[in-house]
């Protein structure tokens, strides 16, 4: 057996929920291992294990569940956690003030009239990962750079793909460059930053950037607003947002458009003077479960190794929308578009920076 420690802190509100999660965080092993093995996933395994397909190295590293047996991995993944200040919290209560950029990634956390928006919290502290490894000493660099993987660019919990549970490593061996080498398809990941000086700064800033492309803003930002190009309805994302609003309405003029934003992640509900109108990945029946897709974009703040920040909008290239396929409004099929997905990797307002 060979076993490798590593010490991380959490730098953003972490809701990484346990048996009861609207009333205690927790760190967990299964969590973090759940991670690990997405990681692996979007990158397309491992270089030293070619040409061994992806699903076959999964499988020997993590376990499965196929067959009549199934299989255990060689991997173990154990959690410790050191000094971790827990509560329970809900948007106010992160300083997440109503209508804020920082808001706009934890909504579904807003307490409102008869509904409590709190859950457990993992607010701050470190924590110790230990990777156990039964498996041949030659793939160990290939975990150890899994592991920076997740370190520099993961996070746990609810709300992770939105800038909540972001890590930092404290360990030495753990740097944010260099692990591309031991993948087999690095560009499964796209990372670009923006300048930060703080985690909150960073979560305001990534929440902002985000708004700027999907909102389509209230009626009442149409015109007091005219003159701002960060805020609806000049944004870079306005027109995007406008035509998949006016599809949900069911306006003649955008019948035959395809919409923008399932790209970025599913279900959508829209509320309308008719109605409300639900936006699912399979058309299903009323029965069964339809589906959803997980945005391609994660938002999440990073700490360097020399206490610098920044917010990074990471690309799941490996992730993304599949071409040709349609979403259901509705129980109706409609196309969709790419552009607005690919318009935010251009950034055209320029926010983005290469990373690291």
């Amino acid at each position: 057996m060979i076993r490798k420690t590593y010490h991380l802190e959490i730098i953003s509100p972490c809701f990484c929920g346990g048996a009861e999660p609207n009333q205690q965080a927790e760190i967990r092993p299964s969590s973090i291992r759940g991670q690990l093995r997405w990681w692996f996933r979007v990158l397309g395994g491992f270089k030293l294990l070619s040409p061994m397909s992806v699903r076959d190295q999964e499988a020997m590293i993590f376990g499965s569940t196929a067959g009549d047996e199934g299989n255990a991995g060689k991997l173990i993944v154990r959690a410790m956690p050191e000094n971790i200040l827990c509560g329970r919290k809900d948007s106010d209560a992160l300083g997440h003030m109503p209508f804020s950029d920082s808001a706009y990634l934890t909504f579904p956390m807003q307490s409102r009239q008869n509904q409590d928006g709190s859950r457990g919290v993992l607010v701050s502290g470190r924590f110790e990962i230990s990777l156990i490894w039964s498996g041949s000493q030659s793939l160990v660099p290939s975990l150890q750079a899994l592991m920076a993987v997740f370190a520099n660019l993961g996070s746990l919990g609810f709300r992770s793909r939105r800038a909540m549970g972001a890590l930092a490593p404290l360990s030495m061996n753990l740097p944010s460059s260099g692990w591309q080498e031991f993948f087999q398809q690095s560009g499964g990941i796209s990372v670009q930053s923006m300048p930060a000086s703080s985690s909150t700064d960073a979560i305001s800033k990534l929440g902002g950037w985000l708004r700027r492309w999907r909102s389509h803003g209230r009626t009442r930002d149409h015109s007091a607003n005219q003159n701002d190009k960060t805020k609806p309805p000049l944004n870079c994302g306005f027109n995007f947002a406008k035509r998949d609003h006016d599809i949900g309405y069911g306006l003649q003029a955008v019948l035959n458009n395809p919409a923008f934003r399932p790209a970025l992640g599913l279900p959508i509900i829209q509320r309308t003077n008719n109605g409300t109108r639900q936006w699912d990945y399979e058309k299903g029946n009323a029965l069964l479960p339809k589906g959803r897709f997980a945005s391609p974009v994660i938002l999440r703040p990073h700490k360097a190794a020399n206490g610098n920040w920044l917010a990074l909008v990471i690309f799941v290239e490996a992730r993304q929308w599949p071409v040709g396929k349609q979403v259901f409004l509705n129980g109706q099929p409609r196309a969709v578009s790419l552009d607005l997905y690919n318009a935010m990797k251009a950034d055209a307002p320029g926010f983005l920076r290469p990373f690291p």
